[in-house]
């Protein structure tokens, strides 16, 4: 990995809201990051350990929270790394969105990389991947012959499997699919949980209680006129209560069926309506041991301070992908190597 030398964290011209009891302060002096690529791909180990990813097979990495590394894995400067899984300082995986489909794993910190998963099937195309522990992962792509295809590991991403495809709910005969917007489509809970949102015609919802094996599936009234509309993220913070965010990406401003809670597991799914975020968005968060979410788009960023139930604007600076590694740390990473860190104070 490449070491590059950056600015300090400075607190200038920050978004400030005041969220109960608590100042919540994303920067708009974003982090140095010497890169210009688009960075969908972030994943949070700690307050000082993260990882992003995005175009141009770029990576990058602090173990600091303040200085950033950046590079490219070799041989992969044509991939677009959407997701981003971190497990240390040392030991991430990368995955590609679009044909081929790879992952790719690392144990040094980026120095080296090795290719742990290949699929090169007509219309492949994966969106994102989660882990319930170190161990044990899923990721999945858009449908290809009528069905999702899931891939799972046990190893850490050292291998992978594919999910039997008869256990799986068909996909409508025209397709169907993720966003690999942020890498929060799909979204894992406890020890055996996970959940998958699609986009249009249906914007249907994916579960599976037991790591993949078996599959139930819903519509969703988060449903769009055209296929740039649907679920983009999704999170729980527990097996019954989730919120998911998207709504029409061409559509930046839109508020309509951009934002939806479910309070069953995800068997039944209520729109949020006008008190929901001010438009498209990519990725949700919830901020640990609180009752705060934030939202990101590329027209800006809400948060809400009463779990869900309404929504404010806080900044019009636009991220992909948004992350807590604490209570009182996050980040968020968008177009052109921006990444801010957000923070949240008593």
């Amino acid at each position: 990995m490449k070491n590059y030398p950056v600015l300090l964290f400075i607190l200038l011209a920050a978004c400030t809201a005041k969220v109960q009891n608590k100042t919540l302060v994303i920067e708009n002096n974003p982090q140095e990051t010497t890169t210009s690529a688009s960075l969908r791909g972030l994943s949070v180990v700690d307050e000082n350990i993260a990882w992003a990813s995005g175009s141009g097979g770029t990576f990058l990495r602090t173990t600091d929270g303040q200085r950033w590394e950046s590079d490219t894995v070799p041989s992969a400067g044509e991939y677009q790394f959407r997701d981003v899984e971190a497990f240390s300082a040392t030991s991430a995986l990368l995955l590609t969105a679009g044909n081929p489909a790879k992952v790719f794993k690392t144990t040094d910190g980026g120095n080296s990389w090795l290719e742990t998963y290949s699929n090169t099937t007509e219309g492949i195309f994966f969106d994102a991947m989660d882990f319930w522990d170190n161990q044990h992962g899923i990721a999945f792509s858009d449908a290809v012959d009528g069905h999702l295809v899931i891939i799972t590991t046990n190893d850490g991403g050292a291998s992978w499997q594919e999910i039997n495809y008869d256990n799986l709910p068909a996909s409508p005969a025209d397709g169907e699919g993720g966003f690999a917007a942020s890498g929060t489509c799909i979204t894992t809970f406890g020890d055996s949980l996970v959940w998958i949102g699609l986009g249009s015609p249906d914007s249907r919802v994916f579960k599976s209680t037991d790591r993949g094996a078996t599959w139930t599936v819903v519509n969703t009234p988060m449903k769009g006129a055209t296929a740039a509309a649907g679920i983009f993220s999704l999170e729980f913070i527990s097996p019954d209560y989730g919120i998911a965010v998207g709504g029409d990406y061409e559509l930046a401003d839109e508020t309509k069926n951009n934002a939806a809670v479910t309070h069953d597991g995800g068997i039944t799914w209520t729109l949020i309506g006008s008190k929901g975020p001010k438009g498209y968005r990519s990725a949700v968060v919830h901020v640990p041991e609180t009752d705060i979410w934030l939202a990101a788009g590329r027209a800006g960023v809400d948060y809400s301070a009463d779990n869900g139930k309404t929504w404010n604007l806080l900044d019009t600076v636009g991220y992909y992908a948004i992350q807590f590694g604490s209570p009182g740390i996050g980040y968020a990473s968008g177009s052109d190597g921006r990444i801010a860190k957000i923070i949240i104070t008593q």
